[in-house]
């Protein structure tokens, strides 16, 4: 079925959202993520409540916006927190910039552009007048991004759980394997013996670096890489590793060097691997070296047979010839749905009748809202061949893969 679109309306509604700055940060009064974060879900509210649905912010963590009758509900689960601003950006990252077919800004795809669709799509199945028998919920968190999921935390203890749910925040078609997501620290004290360097590098560990910089004997590094998503770190340049080669090549010893030059899956002794889901991936993410101590912080995605426990001891076992030790500080399990399984295969439909697409269910290294709830799926927004520019410089959602995610959840809420 063919859903009637508002365009214009939805893009200036996004465009709004974007100008939200909500980097997850900061505690203020009844914003416990930061006054951006609770800025940016009133925005959403608001906006459900202009086209009649029910909505609520829910404490500045989450909110939601509802529609329908009915005891059973089906929820759309999205968050509009975003990742800092790096790089050199070609637009305003909080204009929302329309240009040559496609929109800019800062959550444009990752994730307050799907969350506004999903908006958009819930209000064309109401308008067009289809007898539901379920009432859909849109869930918007402010606190995807670092990995805590304080948001839907603070969700699950007073909020009404959906009978099934999908995340429109990976790729499509339906995804329902997702990693394990593995969050550590790597640290030792170091004493007088070792020669002193100054070293700094990234803001979030979800992310690969795209600069590092150290001082050496008065001497100042820098190295520029590539940013991507840590879901997929081998679409970026790891900053950090490149400054680390280079200060080898300059005759610099150190340990913390020597822990980065071993910080992969195969000297790390975690080359893990399964069917559902593929290969281990780690990122070295951020790091930190003075006169006193070395750090690393890393994300790990693992297979989804794999245990966080193995990986841990594996780990700690590698790092301890060079006296470092290994905590975790963050850690959410993997995601698993049967293929065959009913909100999988409803999904799958309505995603091949859309595109004409047969390609099978997927998996990813990417970490979802759905594997917060049972009965959940990561669904969208991005199609086979189309570039994913989450947390990229110049993100961007092109106007075309919009039109195509409207019509694809309207009918994902239709069926489900």
């Amino acid at each position: 079925m063919e859903f009637k679109l508002d365009e214009k309306s939805l893009i200036e509604d996004i465009r709004g959202l974007l100008q939200i700055q909500s980097v997850n940060g900061g505690c203020d009064e009844g914003a416990p993520l930061g006054k951006g974060v609770s800025d940016a879900i009133d925005y959403v509210v608001r906006l459900g409540e202009r086209f009649g649905f029910r909505g609520r912010n829910i404490d500045g963590y989450c909110g939601y916006v509802e529609m329908g009758k009915g005891e059973r509900m089906v929820a759309i689960l999205n968050h509009v927190d975003t990742v800092p601003v790096e790089g050199e950006w070609s637009c305003d990252p909080f204009d929302g910039t329309v240009r040559d077919g496609k929109l800019y800004g800062r959550g444009a795809c990752d994730n307050k552009g799907p969350a506004l669709v999903a908006l958009y799509a819930m209000k064309a199945v109401a308008d067009s007048g289809l007898a539901l028998g379920k009432r859909v919920r849109l869930i918007v968190g402010g606190d995807e991004e670092s990995g805590a999921w304080k948001c839907l935390r603070r969700y699950k203890q007073t909020e009404e759980l959906p009978e099934s749910a999908f995340s429109p925040d990976a790729d499509y078609p339906v995804t329902f394997a997702e990693k394990g997501i593995l969050h550590i620290l790597i640290r030792r004290e170091l004493g007088p013996d070792v020669p002193a360097i100054e070293l700094e590098c990234g803001k979030r560990v979800n992310i690969v670096p795209a600069h590092a910089s150290a001082v050496v004997n008065g001497k100042t590094y820098e190295a520029q890489g590539k940013a991507s998503h840590a879901m997929a770190p081998e679409l970026g340049v790891n900053a950090l590793l490149g400054l680390c080669d280079e200060l080898i090549a300059d005759g610099v010893d150190h340990p913390f060097l020597k822990l980065c030059q071993m910080a992969n899956a195969e000297d790390l002794g975690i080359a893990l691997c399964d069917e559902p889901s593929g290969k281990l991936t780690i990122n070295p993410g951020v790091a930190r070296v003075d006169g006193h101590t070395a750090e690393l912080r890393c994300d790990i995605r693992y297979p989804v047979t794999a245990k966080k426990e193995d990986i841990l001891a594996r780990i700690s076992e590698a790092v301890a010839p060079l006296d470092f030790t290994v905590e975790e500080f963050q850690h959410v399990g993997p995601l698993y749905v049967e293929k065959d399984s009913k909100l999988v295969t409803t999904l799958q439909k309505v995603y091949r009748e859309i595109t004409g697409d047969s390609r099978e269910p997927v998996s990813t290294g990417g970490g979802t809202y759905a594997r917060a709830f049972q009965s959940a799926v990561a669904f969208g927004i991005f199609l086979p061949g189309e570039e994913n520019m989450c947390h990229k410089v110049d993100e961007y959602w092109s106007l075309d893969s919009i039109r195509t995610n409207f019509q694809i959840m309207a009918n994902a809420i239709k069926e489900l």
